[in-house]
């Protein structure tokens, strides 16, 4: 009898309340993990979406009220209250002013980050791919604690292992247009992509954009990834003409021509887990449908009751594009699935 392990997607909903304080943050993170493994017949892997880590940057500037009028009205008021901070650090440092703006907020955000998905990774004992935030490098050391050792700001996911430990970073190498660009990311590298054994197989992340790109899926399967986790925030309407294609639209260009589109014809890929971003966070406004998909051709049924043909690859997919949801399917571990 096959090995069964859990895969899943969560689709939070962006709620200002839950980026209060430390604890909140923790607990709701706790909670949503604990929704994704119940019942599980083995081991887990529970993916969080792009940008989930972002707002702890406002609850380290003591901020995080102000984020139900939007990430510009918390920026505002961290300009007007640690501004002439910033200037200095960027002087002292010979930093960008932008860098030692994340860098003045990044050690407290990131020490929250990490401790609430260690929690939910020991209380599930689930692997855990903990969304993205634009962060800094910041390690720690034993004289110094943790601390900023690279300026350059990225947008980072974290993978943790059910220990609570740490066991991989993933830098985004495509950053979009808008949002990114504007708030002065760096590029991750493409050679700097890890693929990191679980007990679900060996997984890797490619955030969001990452994973359309092919070359980057191709890297990630020569080095012998099995599962593939696309964290994911979409500041587009699901139902507008996809721009490259307006015959169809956004939601069937994610299904068609995504993830599951990336996998085809892989030597080492079985899975795919795209969790996504729902809610406003103004200016952004986000919809998205979660998916599990596999490369291997297998009929599920259709959200909307019908079927889907049995090569659509789709093994779960969120009910809307606005709503809170967890996709979790039990699925063969990789290692016996042909």
């Amino acid at each position: 009898m096959a090995r069964l392990v859990r895969l899943a997607a969560v689709q939070p909903r962006w709620r200002a309340e839950d980026y209060a304080s430390a604890e909140r943050f923790a607990d709701r993170v706790a909670d949503l993990a604990a929704r994704a493994v119940a019942g599980a017949p083995g081991p887990a892997l529970v993916a969080f979406p792009e940008l989930w880590a972002l707002p702890l940057l406002a609850t380290a500037g003591r901020v995080g009220d102000l984020l139900d009028d939007g990430l510009w009205s918390a920026g505002r008021a961290l300009l007007r209250r640690r501004g002439a901070r910033w200037t200095a650090l960027a002087w002292r440092r010979r930093w960008r002013w932008s860098d030692a703006a994340y860098a003045d907020l990044a050690v407290d955000a990131y020490a929250m980050w990490t401790a609430a998905f260690a929690r939910a990774a020991r209380e599930t004992g689930a692997s855990l791919v903990a969304g993205s935030g634009f962060f800094p490098t910041v390690a720690y050391e034993a004289a110094r604690g943790l601390h900023v050792v690279d300026p350059r700001v990225h947008n980072l996911a974290l993978l943790f292992a059910p220990s609570g430990a740490v066991v991989g970073r993933a830098r985004k190498v495509f950053l979009t247009e808008g949002l990114e660009r504007r708030v002065g990311l760096a590029r991750g590298r493409l050679e700097d992509l890890p693929v990191v054994d679980t007990p679900v197989g060996r997984v890797a992340v490619a955030v969001c954009l990452d994973g359309w790109y092919h070359h980057v899926v191709e890297r990630l399967d020569g080095l012998g990834a099995q599962v593939l986790v696309q964290p994911s925030a979409n500041a587009a309407s699901w139902t507008r003409p996809w721009p490259p294609d307006p015959a169809i639209d956004e939601g069937r260009a994610w299904l068609e021509r995504g993830l599951r589109a990336g996998l085809a014809g892989r030597a080492h890929l079985r899975y795919g887990v795209n969790p996504m971003l729902v809610g406003d966070l103004p200016p952004l406004a986000l919809q998205g449908r979660s998916t599990v998909v596999t490369r291997t051709a297998v009929p599920v049924p259709a959200p909307d009751g019908g079927a889907w043909t049995a090569g659509h690859g789709v093994l779960g997919i969120a009910a809307g594009p606005a709503e809170e949801d967890v996709v979790a399917v039990d699925v063969p571990h990789p290692d016996e699935v042909c």
